[in-house]
C-alpha cells in the first residue's frame, strides 16, 4: 500500500470517528427548523387529533430523496416527548421500483404506544411501503401505514421525482447528551 493510500484510510478513518463520537447538540438553528416544521404540520386541520392523541413526535424538519430505478433518502430529525426534544433521529431508506428524480421533503412521525416509541428509540423500528410523485413544490406523499402504532406524514418541498416503488425506512435514535 502506498504512502497516498494509506494517507486516505487514515483520514477516512479519522472522518468516520469524529461523526460517530459528535455529540447530539440541539441548538437555535435546529430548534429554529423543528418550530417552522411543527407550524407547517399544525396548520392541517386533519392532523389535529394526532397532535392530541401521540404520546410523542419526531420531526424530520428537511430529507432528501434520490431514485432512478433504486433509489435511496436520507434526513435527520428530532423526537419530542410532552413537547420537550428528548433526542436525534437519523432515518436511512432504501426503495426499488419505478423512480426517477431527486426531492425535498419534511415528516412527522406520530407514536400512539410506549411500545412503539420503545422500539424507535432502541433503533429497531423501520417503515414499509410509499407512493409519491412532486413536481417543484406541488406534490403529494402517501406512506401506508402497516404499523397501527404509529402515523406518518410527509410534506414535499420540491423538487422533482415521480415514484411508485417498495422500500423501507430504517431510524437510529440518539438521546441528547446534558450539557455541563
Amino acid at each position: 500500500m502506498s504512502v497516498w493510500q494509506r494517507s486516505c484510510v487514515v483520514l477516512l478513518l479519522c472522518l468516520a470517528s469524529g461523526c460517530v463520537t459528535q455529540p447530539v447538540v440541539y441548538d437555535d438553528e435546529r430548534a429554529q427548523a423543528v418550530e417552522e416544521t411543527l407550524i407547517a404540520f399544525r396548520a392541517h386541520e386533519a392532523l389535529a387529533p394526532f397532535f392530541e392523541q401521540a404520546l410523542a413526535y419526531a420531526v424530520f424538519p428537511a430529507n432528501w430523496r434520490v431514485g432512478t430505478g433504486f433509489g435511496g433518502a436520507f434526513g435527520t430529525g428530532w423526537l419530542l416527548e410532552d413537547e420537550e426534544v428528548t433526542g436525534r433521529a437519523l432515518m436511512v431508506e432504501a426503495f426499488v421500483g419505478a423512480n426517477l428524480g431527486i426531492q425535498g421533503d419534511r415528516k412527522i412521525l406520530f407514536f400512539r404506544s410506549e411500545d412503539a416509541l420503545d422500539q424507535f428509540k432502541r433503533g429497531r423500528f423501520e417503515f414499509t411501503g410509499q407512493a409519491n410523485a412532486s413536481v417543484a413544490t406541488m406534490g403529494k406523499a402517501i406512506t401506508p401505514g402497516y404499523n397501527p402504532d404509529v402515523a406518518m406524514f410527509v410534506e414535499v418541498r420540491g423538487g422533482l421525482m415521480l415514484e411508485a416503488s417498495v422500500g423501507t425506512q430504517r431510524y437510529d435514535f440518539f438521546p441528547l447528551q446534558p450539557l455541563d
